[in-house]
């Protein structure tokens, strides 16, 4: 019953949102400011003053790193080899299946989901996991898409932009910036600090209505057998596997563990799509896996949040 009462504002949230966009009350270019003003201020006011004023534990445990990226490379290849199976070679394809497996969408939906579920104490080890998601998955895909083409040589530019891309952020920027000013022991302006904490009480909400009405844009355009085997994958398989990983091979506070497995869950996140179009190859792929794993998202972070004991 919880965990229902829990997910309930959440899914109402982005089902309004969703709602909205679907009859034209609000217009996708409404919706763009929106989502601007949540991701260039709201979402990094609320990370920001979350890691500045969060409670460090006297040592990072790296551990939760390995346990979590080692999954997610291990379905990452999955993913490929069964779009090799499924397929035939072409190194795009390989990417676009392999990081539909492995990119979940810790960003939009897992800040929110894990803030509400685990409260505040998940603060620390989503720093350490988002900070680097977008620079080691999206860079491995570029690596895998560019390494039979003669561009392939521009590989390293392109992880040296994607790392100065990561800083320049607001979302992995205001991450790293609020973990500078904890770890120094800077003193903010208190006044300044109560008016940031007022507008970071937008984060959650704006978050969760700029990614129903951004699922307008998506919708089912075919391909729905490889999008199941992704969607199944991303959902079931790799929080499993993170679970396996954090839980019982790698050492680790249990919060941390927990944290990692229920950002694992989290549906398809939308830069596989942003990536499909890069490559101009699998988009209707992309797009219906999208919109699958979000909808069953909610049973999976259920099923995960009970087995948990969250």
């Amino acid at each position: 019953m919880f965990i229902f009462e829990a997910l309930f504002p959440i899914v109402f949230l982005a089902f309004v949102a969703w709602l909205s966009a679907r009859t034209g009350i609000v217009s996708d270019t409404e919706i763009r400011v929106l989502e601007k003003v949540s991701f260039n201020f709201l979402i990094p006011c609320m990370l920001f003053y979350g890691t500045a004023t969060a409670e460090l534990p006297s040592e990072m445990n790296m551990d939760l790193l390995w346990g979590y990226y080692l999954a997610v490379l291990i379905i990452y290849l999955l993913g490929m080899l069964i779009a090799r199976l499924r397929y035939g070679p072409g190194q795009a394809r390989l990417g676009v299946v392999g990081m539909g497996c492995a990119y979940p969408n810790v960003t939009i939906l897992g800040i929110p989901i894990c803030l509400e579920l685990l409260g505040e104490g998940a603060f620390v080890p989503m720093f350490m996991l988002i900070a680097l998601h977008n620079l080691l998955i999206f860079s491995f895909g570029t690596i895998v898409a560019e390494l039979k083409r003669e561009e392939g040589r521009t590989i390293g530019a392109h992880v040296f932009r994607v790392a100065k891309e990561l800083l320049k952020n607001p979302i992995s920027g205001s991450l790293m910036l609020g973990m500078a000013v904890n770890f120094s022991g800077i003193d903010i302006y208190r006044p300044l600090l109560q008016a940031m904490e007022l507008v970071s009480r937008a984060g959650i909400p704006a978050a969760l209505m700029t990614l129903g009405a951004g699922l307008n844009r998506y919708h089912i355009r075919g391909e729905i057998p490889m999008a199941v085997v992704i969607t199944v994958i991303q959902l079931l398989v790799l929080p499993a596997l993170v679970w396996l990983l954090t839980g019982y091979v790698f050492s680790m506070d249990r919060l941390w563990m927990q944290t990692a497995v229920l950002l694992a869950c989290m549906p398809v996140g939308i830069s596989v799509y942003v990536y499909s179009i890069r490559y101009r190859c699998c988009e209707n792929l992309a797009a219906t896996a999208i919109v699958l794993s979000c909808v069953l998202s909610v049973l999976s972070i259920s099923l995960f949040s009970l087995l948990l004991g969250i």
